[in-house]
C-alpha cells in the first residue's frame, strides 16, 4: 500500500513540476495573478506529495512547520496576505533548483566524459597532481554541474590508490565550497544578491580578491600532498574538449550579461530563464546537426529524472516557508532582528557569517536561514550591500565541508563509503577553521575600507 501511493503520487511529479515551472516562469514575467496562484498551489501540492518521502531532517523542519503554523492559527495572528505574498520567493528557490540540475546536460554527454579525461591526462603531463587536479575539476565543472562534479571526478580516479582517490575528493570539495562566493548560478549566491541589494560586478569586486588565493593556495597544497609525475603519454586535448571548463564560465557571463540588459528581473528568475534557454538551444542545435533526436530526448530524460527525484528540495523550502512566515507573523523573530540592530555597525558582517556557519553546521540550511536572518534583520537596509553580502557567503564557504548536513558531504559520502563525520568536519576541521579566521579577517579589513 505505502509503495503503491508513493509510484502513483511520483507519478504525477513531472507533470505537476512542468506546471509548477511554467507557472513560475509566466508570474516572473508577468503581473498575472492567476499564474502566480497556479505556481503557488502546484507547489504546495508538490510539497505534501514529497515530505513522507523526504529523508528524516526534512521531515522534521515539515513538522516543526506545520506547528509553527497551528500556533499562528491558535494564536489568531494569521494574515493570509502575508504568506501569499512570502511563499514565491521560497518556491522560487525550488524552480532555480530544478532548472539548475539540468545546466550541466551539454558536457554530461558521454563523449564530453572522454575529453574530460583527456584534459586530466594532458594536466598530468605537465606534473599536475590527481588532488590539486581533482579541486580544479571540482570548482569549476561544480559550477554548472553543482555536486555532481564529484562523480566525474570519482570516475577518473578510480584507478589511483585508494588514498589518493580520497584525496582527489576532498580537494574536489573543497574547490566547490569557494563557488558560492562568486559565482552567480548558485542558488545560495544568487538568494544573498537578491536579498541584499548588491550587483554582481559589485559582489566580485569584494569576493574575488579572496576566492582567487584562497583557490591558489588549496590547490598549492593540494600539489605539495600529491606531487605529479610526468605521464609522456599523454593525450593532446582537442579544441572540444577546451569547451569542458569553459562552458560553465560562459554560462556565468550569459547568466551575468541577461541580468545587466534586465536590471528590473531577480537575479534568480534571470538564472532560471537563461539556463533552460542555452540548454534548450544547446539540444535543438546537436539534434539538427546529429540529425537524431537523442539529444533532445536525453535532455527530457534528465528534466522529467530531476523532477521525480525533488522531494527533498520541496520539503525543505516550503517547509522553511511555511516555518518563517508563522515565524514572523507570531513576533517570534524579533529578538533576532534586535540583536543585529544593536551590535556596532562594523560587527554586523562578521556576526552574520559567523551565524549563518553556526546554524549551517547544526543543520539548518544556509537558504532558509539567511531568509530567516533577512526577515528579521533586512539585509537590504545596510550601509554596504556588498559587505553584507560577502558576509552571508563567506559564512556557508566555511561550513559547507565541515558541517554533515550539506549536499557537498552527503555526495562525498555516497561517492567515497564513508560516514558524513568522517568525510566531513573529520578531513576538513582544519580547511574549514583556517576558511573561518581568513574570511573573519578579509571581512574586518573590508569594514575599515566600506564603512
Amino acid at each position: 500500500m505505502y509503495k503503491g501511493s508513493r509510484r502513483t503520487l511520483d507519478s504525477l511529479r513531472p507533470p505537476l513540476g512542468a506546471v509548477f515551472l511554467i507557472a513560475y516562469a509566466v508570474s516572473a514575467l508577468s503581473p498575472v495573478a492567476t499564474a502566480t496562484w497556479v505556481f503557488v498551489g502546484s507547489g504546495v501540492l508538490l510539497w505534501v506529495f514529497s515530505v513522507p518521502w523526504a529523508n528524516p531532517f526534512h521531515r522534521g523542519l515539515a513538522v516543526v512547520a506545520v506547528l509553527a503554523f497551528t500556533a499562528v492559527l491558535v494564536s489568531g495572528s494569521l494574515e493570509p496576505g502575508g504568506f501569499v505574498e512570502g511563499l514565491p520567493t521560497y518556491y522560487g528557490i525550488v524552480a532555480v533548483l530544478l532548472v539548475l540540475t539540468v545546466a550541466g546536460y551539454p558536457i554530461r554527454a558521454a563523449r564530453f566524459e572522454r575529453h574530460v579525461g583527456d584534459l586530466l591526462a594532458a594536466m598530468s603531463s605537465k606534473g599536475v597532481g590527481l588532488r590539486s587536479a581533482g579541486g580544479g575539476l571540482g570548482h569549476i565543472l561544480g559550477v554548472a554541474l553543482d555536486v555532481g562534479s564529484f562523480v566525474l571526478v570519482d570516475a577518473f580516479s578510480s584507478g589511483a590508490p585508494r588514498e589518493e582517490r580520497l584525496g582527489a575528493l576532498v580537494t574536489a570539495g573543497r574547490g566547490f565550497s569557494f563557488i558560492p562566493v562568486w559565482a552567480n548560478l548558485n542558488i545560495m549566491t544568487a538568494t544573498t544578491i537578491t536579498l541584499t541589494g548588491v550587483t554582481y560586478p559589485a559582489l566580485l569586486v569584494v569576493a574575488l580578491p579572496f576566492v582567487v588565493p584562497g583557490m591558489a593556495i588549496t590547490l598549492l597544497l593540494a600539489q605539495r600532498e600529491s606531487p605529479g609525475a610526468p605521464d609522456t603519454s599523454a593525450v593532446r586535448p582537442s579544441a572540444e574538449a577546451m569547451l569542458v571548463p569553459l562552458y560553465p564560465l560562459l554560462l556565468v557571463a550569459a547568466v551575468a550579461v541577461t541580468g545587466h540588459l534586465f536590471p528590473g528581473v531577480p537575479l534568480t528568475t534571470i538564472i532560471a530563464l537563461t539556463v533552460a534557454a542555452v540548454v534548450v538551444a544547446i539540444a535543438v542545435c546537436a539534434a539538427l546537426i546529429t540529425q537524431r533526436s537523442s539529444p533532445a530526448t536525453r535532455l527530457a530524460r534528465e528534466t522529467r529524472g530531476s523532477l521525480s527525484a525533488s522531494h527533498n528540495e520541496f520539503a525543505l523550502f516550503g517547509s522553511a516557508g511555511i516555518l518563517v512566515l508563522s515565524l514572523t507573523q507570531l513576533g517570534a523573530l524579533a529578538p533576532l532582528g534586535t540583536l543585529f540592530s544593536n551590535l556596532p555597525v562594523p560587527l554586523v558582517a562578521p556576526a552574520l557569517a559567523v551565524a549563518i556557519a553556526l546554524g549551517f553546521i547544526v543543520g539548518i540550511h544556509a537558504i532558509p536561514m539567511v531568509l530567516l536572518i533577512d526577515a528579521a534583520f533586512p539585509l537590504d537596509a545596510g550601509p554596504s550591500p556588498a559587505l553584507w553580502a560577502l558576509a552571508v557567503l563567506l559564512g556557508v564557504q566555511c561550513a559547507i565541508m565541515t558541517t554533515p548536513f550539506s549536499s557537498s558531504v552527503t555526495m562525498l559520502s555516497r561517492l567515497t563509503g564513508r560516514h558524513p563525520f568522517e568525510i566531513g568536519p573529520g578531513r576538513n576541521w582544519k580547511f574549514s577553521l583556517v576558511s573561518a579566521v581568513c574570511g573573519l579577517v578579509y571581512l574586518g579589513l573590508l569594514s575599515t575600507l566600506l564603512l
